[in-house]
């Protein structure tokens, strides 16, 4: 009789160990997403701001360029335009990050370097914006690396 008890624990002892373990083992990871199908803009053409995040950057604008650049983006006695033949001539095949870091490093021209990164990115917003380049359905990055892969080109 012995042998039957001895022989029930030990079963009972292996099944009790073998639901731990399984229920103890870590879970599989979960599949790796699907990489993402979409490509990266290359070109302001390719709408790299939202309608929304212009809109944010033309009340900046208004409360923090106007003054300098003037209300129609035409520039001033000291600073160019912001809009227009001259500026596209300006910035034509020149990386975004360019004019990013200029925004956000040297304006406002009295009070540089005070706008914040986002600041920074309406205000580029709003520029292409005024300059006729498509908007997209996302928000112009603040991210110099990623400006950096994206050229301002004019319409061929």
């Amino acid at each position: 009789m012995s042998f039957r008890i001895t022989s029930g624990i030990l079963l009972a002892a292996w099944a009790i160990a073998s639901v731990s373990a399984t229920g103890a083992q870590e879970p599989q990871a979960a599949a790796a997403p699907a990489a993402s199908t979409a490509v990266a803009p290359t070109s302001v053409l390719q709408g790299v701001y939202s309608t929304e995040q212009a809109k944010r950057g033309e009340a900046l604008y208004a409360d923090t360029c106007a003054s300098c650049h003037g209300d129609r983006l035409a520039g001033g006695e000291m600073a160019p335009p912001l809009s227009g033949p001259d500026f596209l001539a300006n910035w034509d095949q020149q990386p975004l990050s360019d004019l990013y870091v200029r925004v956000h490093e040297d304006m406002p021209q009295d009070n540089a370097g005070t706008l914040t990164p986002a600041q920074a990115a309406d205000a580029v917003a709003f520029v292409l914006s005024a300059n006729q380049f498509p908007a997209g359905t996302a928000d112009l990055v603040s991210d110099k690396d990623v400006l950096q892969a994206i050229k301002i080109e004019t319409p061929k």
